[in-house]
């Protein structure tokens, strides 16, 4: 009876040491990619903004500015392994409703590290553009390290580097940063009179942009749980700053932030179990059971030998 006991026990065992890498591997893995069918939308706010309204021709200061960011899936573009996602932002004026500025980007991206691929009509701002780097969001199990980040407006990736570990709102996150510092991305044309310099007709100068991109990462899944972009374009002519055109830092209000730590939840859940917890203790137990029937079998041996 013993013996028929440990060899069930050691079949079990056997089981069970099977199930435990299936698990970390085909099976967490057919779960870490981003859904083909993704929509979301978020709200950047900017308070104490200082912007240049270029319909009325003055600089429009301590104003109140609202990025409304549509993302979306182009499921008919995708595959299994890249996912397509197209971006819309406009940029307003929360109390004149003034439209600043509106951008638009696509790129396709691979849907468990996250980092650009070159297909799909890629895009900015209707411009064909190659991209590389992590595109939106960063790998599952986001490591505590730099990574490229493609930034949209010098069009290059620029490394997002690991700040610290923080949490919000009782979830961990990994704070990056990413600094763009003093880039031309090219010439504007104003009236002397706007850029405050003497005499008649126009000038030409430098559009300088920089930007203090964070962002706060769920490690699990690698999505982007908070945003906040410190914008900060200039007109310099001669060496010297004529004209601010937009001097703004733009973050998730709350219900962004609410809707970023909904999204995220299930695989900031389930993964772990699927990945870590459920193949260890498959193991555990695999080796248990094994252990158990072995010293079973070996002592069922035993007192039949004796007998």
């Amino acid at each position: 009876m013993r013996r028929a006991i440990a060899v069930v026990l050691i079949g079990f065992g056997v089981f069970f040491l099977a199930v435990a890498p299936l698990m970390r591997t085909w099976v967490s893995s057919s779960l870490m990619k981003t859904p083909l069918t993704y929509y979301v939308e978020y709200t950047n706010v900017a308070e104490g903004a200082t912007y240049f309204n270029i319909e009325e021709v003055e600089l429009v200061e301590n104003a109140t500015l609202e990025a409304s960011v549509t993302i979306r899936a182009d499921v008919a573009s995708s595959t299994d392994e890249i996912v397509v996602w197209d971006q819309f932002t406009w940029l307003r004026d929360a109390d004149t409703d003034f439209g600043i500025t509106s951008t638009s980007r696509r790129a396709g991206h691979d849907r468990v590290t996250g980092e650009a691929v070159d297909c799909c009509d890629a895009m900015v701002n209707e411009e064909a553009t190659v991209q590389s780097g992590q595109a939106w969001k960063f790998p599952f199990f986001t490591e505590q390290r730099d990574y490229d980040f493609f930034e949209t407006t010098v069009k290059e990736p620029v490394p997002m580097e690991f700040q610290a570990v923080e949490e919000i709102e009782g979830v961990e996150v990994y704070r990056f940063e990413q600094v763009v510092d003093g880039e031309v991305i090219g010439e504007r044309t104003l009236p002397r009179s706007v850029a405050g310099l003497e005499g008649e007709g126009d000038v030409t100068g430098d559009e300088v942009f920089s930007i203090t991109r964070t962002y706060w990462i769920d490690p699990v899944t690698g999505s982007p749980i908070k945003v906040s972009e410190h914008q900060n374009r200039v007109v310099v002519v001669d060496g010297e700053e004529v004209l601010t055109l937009l001097d703004a830092e733009l973050v998730f209000d709350d219900a962004s932030v609410r809707t970023a730590l909904e999204n995220s939840e299930q695989g900031r859940t389930m993964l772990p179990l699927i990945h870590t917890t459920i193949p260890l203790a498959a193991l555990i137990v695999g080796v248990g059971f094994i252990g158990i029937g072995v010293v079973l079998y070996l002592t069922g041996r035993s007192r039949a030998h004796h007998n």
